[in-house]
């Protein structure tokens, strides 16, 4: 039943969009490198969201998709998110998928973004299903549409009576160039950290084990259940690394999708977690911390106890 709703949408979003005459552009070459043909680009698909979060899609009402075999109840939002996305001052959030990212604008304004490769993708579903997560494998199968989609969708909510922000043009997410600092940085912080067959950390010898014999406690190690995960999926160690471009994340040394941003990004991002939270008890060091990330370089390393019967693989923390 559920298969067949999203059939009948997705024919129903091809229809309507179709006929827009809005313009579109294609998120990379018709061809795979298995050499099949495969291209999805559609134009910007409105979606609006009522007081009880039902959505109407391009203005078309709700009882006419229901008409069509749609009924979009049931992908409704809680009416208690609409109503404070509408006090926060939020009108419209747009998702662009332009092939090898996802850029996410808030009121227009772009926050950072999520890019990968396909290695990096398969990397994170690698790591994603030796920690047990679920359907790991039906999302593998989705690689080739998600790395070569074309989709641009406008999520708008009511506005409560306040002037309208305009949305961005059409296809200014695949125009956006981004422009990290090129000055030294303003903080830097490097460590491993070394987990050990309990899974207790420790960094240059020193474990929570001597923390808590100093009196700091509350300072705990790894599940069991997690780190027998770790070692059945042969994980041995995991990298963040923060630089002025952005956020890397690495397993076994294989680059996971990357969090891109500059100033301008991290300075939005903290405007709009001041409108949703503006009295939210992270938000002094959200105010004080984000706006200079750019200007941080991080990195942490993290070792996990090998298997017994796993061959060690290499850490070098990256540049």
């Amino acid at each position: 039943m559920k298969r067949t709703l999203w059939l009948s949408l997705v024919l129903v979003v091809i229809l309507i969009t179709g006929c827009s005459g809005s313009p579109t552009e294609p998120s990379g070459a018709a061809r795979t490198a298995s050499g099949e043909i495969f291209q999805i680009a559609l134009p910007r698909l409105i979606v609006d969201l009522d007081e009880n979060g039902v959505p109407s899609v391009m203005g078309v009402n709700p009882l006419l998709l229901k008409a069509l075999g749609v009924d979009v109840s049931s992908f409704a939002v809680p009416p208690d998110t609409v109503g404070m996305l509408t006090q926060a001052g939020i009108q419209h959030v747009e998702l662009t998928a332009v092939g090898d990212r996802l850029v996410i604008q808030v009121n227009g304004k772009p926050m950072p973004q999520l890019g990968w490769t396909e290695d990096s993708m398969k990397g994170a579903l690698n790591l994603a299903s030796s920690l047990g997560v679920q359907s790991t494998d039906a999302i593998r199968k989705l690689l080739p549409w998600v790395t070569r989609l074309g989709l641009d969708v406008v999520i708008r909510v009511p506005r409560g009576g306040a002037a309208e922000i305009p949305i961005s043009p059409a296809g200014a997410a695949k125009a956006l160039k981004l422009s990290p600092i090129t000055d030294s940085p303003s903080l830097i912080t490097k460590f491993e950290v070394k987990f050990d067959a309990d899974g207790t950390p420790g960094i240059l010898g020193l474990t929570t084990r001597d923390l808590a014999d100093l009196g700091v406690t509350n300072m705990g190690g790894l599940a069991p259940e997690t780190l027998a995960k770790l070692q059945a999926g042969n994980i041995q160690h995991l990298e963040l690394r923060s630089k002025s471009d952005g956020l890397r994340l690495y397993a076994n040394n294989e680059l996971l999708p990357t969090l891109y941003w500059d100033s301008q990004l991290l300075t939005n991002l903290v405007e709009v977690y001041g409108q949703l939270q503006p009295q939210g008890a992270f938000k002094p060091l959200v105010d004080a911390f984000l706006p200079t990330l750019d200007r941080a370089d991080i990195g942490i390393l993290l070792h996990f106890p090998l298997a017994s019967d796993a061959q060690p693989i290499s850490a070098t923390m990256h540049e």
